[in-house]
């Protein structure tokens, strides 16, 4: 990592995705603790202390945040982003979202690759060199061949037209995070700190009751 990096230490946040977990990103090395997307609410901040305790640092040491923000779960975005924007507004320090497909997208270095997401039953939320769409799988097929990563449930994927390739080489977890940040350090600045990130459904989801909001109480 550049020595030179004035956001790290930094926390990274994933309650949604496949691999969801906490990381911290340091200067020497980066730390992850799987968590439960499941049951994010119940353990998010225990596994953010257990992942600081792994890098000898306390919050008050981190220097910006960054969270997975989108598409995904109503639960899991709504927890990951909750606890993001608290951090960050507690601590002031900058905070920046990646949509799912970005930090994806930075697991490997085939840039012509296709991420695909399970959405409902019907479609999937499809993201390539132009950009997010969503469609049904029927669509897949008037895709050329094509190399794919993502996160699609088991009944989706055993559908998709047999001219897709799933990608087995991944960067691991930590160094994708590590990636991130390199990528988007410039996002991390101190003049972001009121930049709280909102949530990326991919299209709004459908409720119709409301969501108790989660109080957190954020200590140094």
């Amino acid at each position: 990592m550049n020595s030179k990096n004035h956001s790290i230490p930094t926390l990274c946040i994933d309650t949604i995705s496949s691999v969801s977990g906490i990381t911290v990103v340091t200067l020497q090395l980066s730390y992850y603790t799987p968590l439960n997307p499941k049951m994010a609410s119940e353990g998010i901040i225990e596994t953010i202390d257990q992942t600081l305790k792994k890098a000898s640092l306390s919050i008050s040491d981190l220097k910006s945040v960054v969270v997975i923000k989108g598409p995904g779960s109503f639960t899991g975005l709504r927890v990951g982003i909750s606890v993001a924007n608290q951090f960050a507004h507690q601590l002031k320090i900058p905070i920046f979202g990646l949509k799912t497909h970005e930090w994806w997208g930075l697991r490997s270095e085939e840039t012509q690759a296709i991420y695909l997401q399970s959405m409902n039953r019907a479609e999937v939320y499809l993201a390539n060199a132009d950009g997010p769409q969503i469609l049904s799988l029927e669509k897949l097929t008037d895709f050329p061949p094509s190399k794919w990563f993502g996160e699609l449930k088991f009944d989706h994927s055993e559908k998709l037209p047999p001219h897709f390739q799933a990608l087995e080489q991944l960067h691991s977890i930590k160094g994708t995070w590590e990636k991130a940040i390199r990528l988007y350090s410039e996002k991390l600045i101190p003049q972001n700190i009121y930049a709280l990130v909102e949530p990326f459904y991919g299209k709004e989801p459908n409720i119709t009751k409301a969501k108790k909001v989660m109080g957190l109480n954020v200590k140094g």
